[in-house]
């Protein structure tokens, strides 16, 4: 049967290529997923953070022998590419800023459902470049080369993101979150069994020794709007919640104070509503839920 799938070019998204025979050791003791365990031909998701457990970045991460793949927001690239250099001067490793020569297409579905990252998928080899199928029905790719004859992705991506409760540090929030702010250890983007990474003492001590601050919700609006990353958020007697964490549309999530979840926020004099997440009820914050890598 032929493939009639139609991708579009996501120029928001971009790749770092890390190569060379030391590259796993080397990205083992700075991500939070288990980079030893990720076998050739699979992809899951991770983030790079501070010694304070901040994140700098987060991203799709795929491997292929001793090259690894970063996908991540564009604007995100250049500010990954400097933090990592910092250590992989001690390595036998190279990082490559693919953003020019590399694209990322996706093609999503007339109807996805929402579903958890539970374990790696495949990263498959096609012409000119890798491809991934995401849990929920979507497809990618990452392309050598220019992308004529596709057009721009019409924000149907980044909606899709959003049904999925996947949220991506941007600029703006650079060093804002611990990856649990954002719900990255119920997305599989958190080992808690692999050894030491920078950062790695804060984000165990929130998993075993306290407790997260914050949840993640969804947003919706009467209207499309453009609100911008951090934007803040209050309940309907004014108090501070919490901040917008992405938004495309009609749209977004937020990451708010925990304990709570009004129906109704303010952002600024813009009436918004929140709910839940399509795997917030019945989840487990224990460690046995960890995907196996």
């Amino acid at each position: 049967m032929s493939d009639t799938a139609v991708f579009s070019v996501l120029p928001d998204l971009a790749l770092l290529e890390i190569s060379g025979p030391d590259s796993e050791r080397f990205l083992q003791g700075q991500l939070t997923c288990d980079v030893a365990a990720l076998q050739a031909g699979r992809w899951t998701l991770g983030a790079c953070c501070t010694a304070k457990g901040r994140m700098v970045a987060n991203f799709v991460i795929g491997r292929q022998d001793n090259t690894f793949w970063l996908r991540l927001p564009r604007e995100q690239v250049a500010a990954l590419h400097q933090h990592l250099s910092r250590y992989a001067v001690f390595f036998k490793t190279t990082l490559t800023d693919r953003s020019d020569d590399w694209q990322v297409l996706g093609t999503v579905p007339a109807q996805t459902t929402p579903a958890l990252l539970t374990q790696p998928q495949p990263l498959q080899v096609i012409a000119d470049g890798l491809e991934l199928q995401w849990p929920d029905g979507r497809r990618e790719r990452w392309q050598a080369g220019n992308t004529a004859g596709h057009s721009p992705d019409n924000g149907q991506w980044a909606a899709a993101d959003i049904r999925q409760g996947l949220i991506w540090v941007t600029e703006a929030s650079r060093e804002q979150w611990v990856p649990q702010h954002i719900d990255w250890h119920h997305q599989g983007g958190i080992s808690f069994r692999k050894g030491c990474y920078t950062g790695q003492e804060i984000v165990a001590r929130l998993q075993y020794l306290g407790k997260s601050k914050k949840q993640v919700i969804q947003l919706y609006s009467e209207q499309p709007l453009d609100l911008a990353v951090l934007t803040p958020l209050q309940d309907q007697q004014g108090k501070a919640i919490g901040e917008v964490a992405c938004w495309a549309g009609q749209q977004g999530l937020a990451v708010i104070n925990a304990g709570s979840l009004p129906a109704a926020l303010l952002a600024g004099d813009i009436s918004l509503t929140g709910a839940g997440l399509f795997y917030t009820d019945g989840i487990n914050d224990g460690t046995d839920t960890e995907p196996a890598q």
